[in-house]
Order: C-alpha cells, then structure tokens, then sequence
C-alpha cells in the first residue's frame, strides 16, 4: 500500500514538474513574441544626419497604400474562389448524371426552369451554338450562368475568406469646417474636390449619416483640389470665404448642387444668391485668402495615402470612393457597440 501511495506522489510530482515546464517555456514564448513586436516599432530603417527613421513611421506613411492593395489582394483570392466554386459544382452535377460538363450545359438549356431563370421565353436547344473556348456563345453562358444559380440553391456553400484589417491612421482634422456634434465618438473627415462627381454623389449620403446617428458624428472636411480639376482650387477657396461669414456648408451644397462638366462657377455670383454680404467676400476671394490653407489640406492628404477623391476616415479607418450607407453603417456600428475601442 505505502509503494503505491509513493508511487502516486511521484507521479503527481513529475506532472506537476511538467506543467511549470511548460508554463515557462509559454511564458518565455510570449514575452520573446511582444520583445519582437516592439524591436519591430522601434527598429531604425534610415538615418538623415542624427534623425532615426523607424519602421513604424514608414508603414504609417504607406498604410494605407498598403490596404489598398491588400484590398485588390482579397478581391482577386474572392473571385478565384467563386470560380473554382462554380466550377467544382458544375463539375459534381456532371459526374452525378453521368455527362460532361459541356453537355449538362446544353442539357440545361432544354430544361423549362433554367430557361426561365436565364432569362429566355422557353427552352433552347445548345447543340451546335457551342464553340471551343474562348469563343463561347452568349446563350450558352447565359445557361451556364442560370444553372449555377440553381446549383447552388441546392448546396451548403460556406466561403471564410477574411477580409483585410482596416488600419488605423492618425488624421488630423486640422481647423477645418465640421457640422455635426462637436465631441462626437465618431469623427468622419473627408478629403473632398468640389469638381469631382463622385464626391458629389456622396453629400446625400454623409447627410443620411448625420441623421440617422443624431449625436454621435462629426463631420470635416478638407480640401484635396485634384490637380486634372482646373476650378477645385479656386471653388475651394472661395467656400473657405463663404466660412468667414458661418456659411460653409450652404455655399458647400450650391457648389455640389450647380456643379457641371462644362460650366465654370461664378463664385462672387453664388455668394449674393446666398445672401452672403458681399463685399467681405469678394475681397476674400480676390485676396485668394485661403490658397494656402487649402494647399496645407492638399499636402495633409498626400501624407497619409490619400490618392483619390473622396477619402475618407472613419475614426481614422480609410473608406475610399463614393460608398452606399451601408459600408459607412458597417464601421460606424462597430465602432458604437459597447465593447468597442476606438
């Protein structure tokens, strides 16, 4: 009895002995993994004179840049992904009836439902409309694509590509025009040209936004005049006149709202439709005042990536081109839920 008990203590002394082993060798892991993390923050790339420049202040400079193409990255694994989809659907239904791919196609076409569903008054018959590829025939893919659509109805098709990161940058929202709540949890800066159609097709949206989250969003914008836009500067300027006299956003939304290919604004015109007092403004404008501040938001911009218009930041999250409300919703409620840290 007592060499068992012994036995057992020993036993239960070299598990306990194992376990602190392998808690250690754990513990030296993890610690070795957070020392890389910061070697990897504070790892010096260049030098100008005595001035380090680290790792951290060259991938902040380039995020963005770099998620744009991790973008293009997981754009291009999805659509590799859907095709191999279809492809090993088409090819499994092939081999459960005992035919080729090609002749489920054509076999396809003949069926009243997948016809219907592609689109044609009734059945069609494929054979001999084929050709070897590439010069496939518009009924045959428009068949293709019918029958795949009834394929996957019938499967469990479960698809886990993530999607990339969404960095963080550090944007400033310098002293720019904002309209929205002043201490907001969300703060939306938008780099913006008022020549530019796409940024136009975004004001309805950013108002939807604003009222759809009533105190919980700031809007900026700042100014980033394209440089194949020859009226951007100027409308830009003068809409930083028309902020001398509390009215930005009114002259913001008659810039969007007249905004034409072919036609120049005359921006001395559209300040006394607005009711602005006229002589301040016109002597802003002829001062070109806010060339500067303009061209400082232009250089802002470049800083962090920004390449085209709109861009904008949410909480210093990068949301580039003209969006539906849904893709704004999607990081504004995420940044909301109360287990969020922005």
């Amino acid at each position: 009895m007592k060499i068992t008990s012994i036995a057992g203590i020993v036993v239960g002394i070299g598990a306990l002995l194992f376990l602190l082993f392998i808690a250690s060798i754990s513990r030296h892991t993890t610690a070795k993994q957070q020392s890389s993390a910061s070697d990897r923050h504070t790892q010096v790339v260049a030098t100008v004179g005595t001035r380090p420049i680290t790792l951290t202040e060259v991938e902040q400079t380039v995020a963005l840049s770099l998620y744009q193409l991790e973008e293009q990255r997981t754009k291009l694994l999805r659509e590799s992904t859907q095709h191999l989809i279809e492809e090993e659907l088409l090819a499994a239904e092939a081999a459960r009836v005992g035919v080729t791919v090609s002749d489920l196609i054509e076999r396809a076409g003949e069926s009243e439902t997948v016809a219907k569903l592609a689109g044609f008054p009734g059945p069609i018959r494929l054979t001999g409309k084929s050709s070897p590829f590439p010069f496939v025939s518009e009924e045959m893919l428009r068949v293709r694509r019918a029958l795949l659509v009834q394929l996957r109805r019938k499967a469990e098709i479960h698809v886990s590509l993530s999607q990339p990161e969404l960095p963080v940058l550090d944007v400033s929202p310098d002293d720019d025009p904002w309209t929205g709540t002043a201490h907001a949890p969300v703060t939306i800066i938008e780099f913006s040209d008022f020549e530019c159609p796409y940024c136009k097709n975004s004001v309805p949206v950013l108002k939807a936004l604003l009222a759809k989250y009533p105190g919980k969003l700031k809007l900026v914008y700042r100014d980033f005049p394209g440089p194949n836009h020859h009226q951007a500067l100027p409308a830009a300027v003068a809409a930083q006149c028309a902020a001398e006299q509390g009215r930005f956003w009114d002259y913001h939304d008659a810039l969007f709202t007249r905004q034409a290919p072919t036609t120049r604004w005359n921006y001395s015109s559209l300040a006394k439709d607005l009711g602005l007092h006229q002589p301040p403004f016109d002597a802003c404008l002829k001062d070109n005042r806010y060339r500067d501040e303009v061209l400082k938001d232009l250089q802002d911009g470049l800083k962090v990536g920004v390449t085209s218009t709109p861009t904008f930041f949410i909480n210093g999250r990068p949301l580039i081109g003209a969006r539906p409300l849904a893709d704004y919703q999607e990081i504004i409620d995420r940044l909301l839920a109360p287990s969020a840290s922005s």
